[in-house]
């Protein structure tokens, strides 16, 4: 019987990680390899430096384009501030020209002069227009002018009680408006001073942060040292001294640098004019302004008060009227055309002429002859005041002109060179890039 060959055994099949459900690890992936082949010896140290130079460039053209984006936004923001400024104090005008007009109003009893009442109607709206038109301007403000609102219409509610009692021929209607004019000075001002003080705060702070070059002049420099660097390595290692197309972006970025510092320095100082003429000029002209009505009305509070002018009234006239002249002279010294100070505190002059002699009409004991003098439509002090309110006006409104302009002048430059400075630096960091780029295919 034919044997059968044996078969041999398999060997036994060792257990592999796979049968654990443990995979091997994975061999190091292709990318890494050609990194290190990328950047290894003197080519990978040339790319290495490309990507340095070109970084640099970028950085500087973002950081360079930001920043004077940050000059336009803040002289937005600052011609914004500055609005409100003036805002406030047209409000402030505004309520004092009202409570001028209804305490000479209210010395001639219950015959009110139309003209009077239709300026104090007109004043009275301006604010309450003023007010709403603020809240929504400067959100920040919102609170004060929520009380302000409130103020002003304590303040109207007592006028047109004490107007009521007046036409009846009442004597508490005088303790009424004078509760008004002295609830006006205590609560409602004070709310409009604080505003004033805050938002001019805010446009310093913009007019500051518009004109500064520092961020700017410190990134470039770090910017076109980089490059430097770059340049010099590369002189050293090819023994060629330029590289055109580093030396190019080398170059842009240098035009670049003084280009931005250059439009931001004139900003600065276009800011620093205009913080020191005309802000503060339309300061100086609207405090003049506001401080000629509370003059006016207290004048007319002195009479009210019927010999008791001396005590209270009179000192705050002087008071005002000293305000007057001051902001007058500071008119003259912060713009280019003195003359209209000049003639504003000419005019000034002559009504304080005028109130001087209803004064003494008063303080002699001819109040009946005072209090025509002072209500006169056609005499002085109405007239020399009328005449001061309307050059001021005047003057005004060229100063609020000139402001709006000279602030949003500079921002058109800042914006284009933003853009400008961008572009430098993307196109520096091409043209370095390209340039060591030939340096490591002539390398090979």
């Amino acid at each position: 019987m034919s044997q059968q060959p044996a078969v041999a055994a398999a060997p036994p099949t060792a257990a592999g990680p796979a049968a654990y459900g443990i995979r091997p690890s994975a061999p190091a992936p292709a990318e890494r390899s050609w990194l290190r082949e990328l950047f290894a010896g003197t080519p990978g140290r040339m790319r290495l430096f490309a990507a340095l130079a070109s970084l640099a460039a970028v950085v500087f053209g973002l950081v360079g384009a930001w920043t004077l984006w940050s000059s336009a936004a803040s002289l937005g923001k600052a011609e914004a501030n500055t609005t409100q400024v003036v805002r406030v104090q047209a409000i402030v005008a505004d309520l004092l020209r009202a409570d001028a007009d209804a305490t000479n109003a209210f010395l001639v009893g219950g015959l009110e002069d139309p003209a009077q009442r239709a300026d104090y109607e007109d004043a009275m709206g301006r604010v309450a227009t003023a007010i709403a038109t603020a809240a929504q301007a400067q959100p920040a403000d919102g609170r004060a002018l929520a009380a302000l609102n409130v103020a002003v219409q304590d303040y109207a509610a007592l006028v047109e009680q004490a107007r009521a009692y007046n036409r009846q021929g009442l004597p508490v209607g005088a303790q009424y408006l004078t509760t008004a004019s002295d609830g006006l000075r205590t609560t409602t001002l004070p709310i409009l001073e604080s505003l004033r003080v805050a938002n001019t705060d805010r446009a310093t702070g913009e007019f500051a942060a518009a004109g500064g070059i520092w961020v700017l002049l410190v990134v470039g420099l770090i910017a076109v040292l980089a490059i430097t660097r770059v340049a010099v390595w590369l002189a050293g290692r090819t023994h060629r001294r330029f590289n055109v197309g580093l030396s190019a972006g080398h170059l842009l970025v240098i035009a670049a640098l003084v280009v931005g510092v250059v439009i931001l320095s004139g900003i600065g100082g276009e800011v620093r004019r205009i913080q020191d003429r005309q802000f503060a000029a339309t300061l100086a002209l609207t405090t003049a302004r506001s401080a000629a009505y509370d003059a006016r009305a207290n004048e007319s509070l002195g009479l009210i008060a019927r010999g008791q002018a001396s005590v209270k009234r009179e000192p705050a006239w002087k008071s005002a009227s000293a305000e007057v002249t001051t902001q007058l002279e500071s008119l003259s010294t912060a713009i280019s055309r003195p003359a209209g100070g000049t003639d504003l505190a000419a005019a000034w002059k002559a009504y304080t002429v005028a109130h001087a002699e209803v004064r003494a009409l008063d303080d002699s004991g001819r109040w009946d002859e005072a209090v025509a003098k002072a209500t006169a439509a056609t005499e002085s002090p109405r007239t020399s005041f009328s005449a001061f309110d309307t050059a001021s006006a005047t003057e005004l409104a060229g100063l609020q002109q000139a402001l709006a302009t000279d602030t949003g002048a500079p921002t058109g430059r800042a914006l284009a060179t933003a853009v400008a400075v961008l572009l430098a630096g993307l196109a520096a960091a091409a043209l370095a890039s390209r340039g060591i780029a030939q340096r490591v295919e002539e390398y090979r």
